[in-house]
């Protein structure tokens, strides 16, 4: 792997969690009006599966960056990003807690 794929797969690791997590959360409250008027709330599932797998990209793209480098900025990148796309999965599972209990119209 040469330092621009290492690079690449750092920062993948360590914005991806956040990415999905705001995208998941403005989704959910972009398209809830539509969920509620067709009763479709296998959507407010799928994007939580969504931004479940792009969180899970972004955890492999850390663990396999973790090998880059044995030291240094690279490796306390791919740490970092495990630490933060765990995080963000955590909270992504959190925000769809509600939608188990709670209907959207409600």
């Amino acid at each position: 792997m040469d330092a621009s794929q290492g690079n690449v797969k750092l920062w993948t690791g360590v914005l991806a969690g956040p990415i999905a997590f705001a995208s998941a959360l403005e989704a959910k409250f972009a398209l809830l009006q539509y969920i509620c008027r067709n009763h479709a709330i296998w959507i407010l599932w799928l994007i939580t599966i969504l931004g479940l797998l792009v969180t899970g990209f972004g955890g492999w793209c850390s663990s396999v960056a973790t090998g880059f480098s044995p030291s240094g900025r690279p490796r306390f990148m791919a740490r970092a990003g495990l630490i933060i796309n765990t995080v963000f999965a955590l909270a992504i599972i959190a925000m769809a807690i509600p939608d188990l209990f709670l209907r959207p119209c409600d």
